[in-house]
This record gives C-alpha cells, sequence and structure tokens, in this order.
C-alpha cells in the first residue's frame, strides 16, 4: 500500500512539473531591449531601438525602428513569422500605451543570401492580410521594422511583441515581449 501510494505521489509531482514546464514554454517571455532570446541550441535573437533610416517610407507620427538581430551560427535556421501591416493578423508588433500597431515597413538583412541580400525597403499594405515569410539563413542577420506611431502616443511607454517559429533545426515557436 505505502509503494503504491509513494508512486502516485512521484507520478503527481512529475506530471505538475512537465504542466508548468509547458505552461512556461508557452507564455510570452518579459525581456528587456538588448537581451538575448536563445531558440534550441543555435539561434539567438536581440532586439533593440534603432536609428536606422527606411528610405521613401513617410510617417504621420513618430518613426519607431526596432531591430532583430538573429546569430544562427554555421549550421543556420529556417524561420517563419506573420508580418502583416494589420495590427489583428501581424505577429510582430508594438504596444504603444493601450494601442497596437503593425509595421510600415520592413528591411531584412541576411548576408548569407549573397547577391540575393538587397537589403531593400518592403512598405506593407494594409490590404494585404495574408504576410507569412519564411527565413532560411546561415550566421548573422536582422529584420528591421519600422513603426509609425501617433503624435499623441509619442511619450508612451513601448513595447514588441514578438512571434516567431524555427522551423529548421528544430521545430520551436517563442513569443517574447521586449519593453523597449
Amino acid at each position: 500500500m505505502k509503494k503504491g501510494l509513494l508512486v502516485l505521489t512521484i507520478l503527481g509531482l512529475t506530471a505538475n512539473f512537465a504542466y508548468t514546464q509547458s505552461q512556461r514554454s508557452e507564455a510570452a517571455r518579459q525581456v528587456q531591449a538588448g537581451e538575448v532570446v536563445p531558440f534550441g541550441d543555435n539561434l539567438f535573437v536581440k532586439v533593440s531601438k534603432s536609428t536606422k533610416q527606411f528610405a521613401g517610407v513617410k510617417v504621420k507620427g513618430e518613426a519607431v525602428v526596432v531591430v532583430l538581430d538573429m546569430d544562427a551560427g554555421k549550421p543556420g535556421a529556417t524561420l517563419f513569422y506573420n508580418l502583416t501591416a494589420d495590427p489583428a493578423t501581424t505577429e510582430l508588433f508594438l504596444l504603444s500605451g493601450t494601442k497596437k500597431l503593425a509595421p510600415r515597413a520592413v528591411i531584412e538583412d541576411f548576408p548569407s543570401w549573397g547577391k540575393d541580400n538587397d537589403q531593400e525597403v518592403d512598405t506593407l499594405d494594409p490590404k494585404e492580410t495574408i504576410g507569412g515569410v519564411t527565413l532560411n539563413f546561415q550566421q548573422k542577420g536582422s529584420i528591421a521594422l519600422l513603426f509609425d506611431v501617433p503624435p499623441e502616443d509619442a511619450k508612451t511607454p513601448k513595447k514588441l511583441s514578438v512571434a516567431l517559429r524555427m522551423v529548421l533545426p528544430k521545430d520551436e515557436r517563442r513569443s517574447f515581449v521586449v519593453t523597449l
């Protein structure tokens, strides 16, 4: 009887531990700007605010540029993320106070793409709601996002919400919120 009770207690503790671990991995992690977020063993993402220029993109309010610096080492990685100009469907958005803002434009800079790394400014069309992006890269690269913050929200605290899915070498999804 004592043996059975001991076994049930151990199973209960193990199940509780596994459940709390799975809950933690699904919740959006809170990080500070400049903090490194690991994906598996070889992909590392760092988010910072930037002054990078987006030629040809006009904003009505304050231009806020955020850069996701990525390092996948020699093995490389394949990432997927949903990026649209619609705040309801994009997986990378800026919280300015209580407002959810979608990016206006994006620049992808991945040197491992060679001649295909044109680093051009891609303006996001608000009419397009499907915007899945798959990136396959090695070593380092970055994604720069431009947000147009309305003038009345210029002084409000800002946070960037990010949801990325690493497809290769290991299927893993991460969500985190960066305080800027």
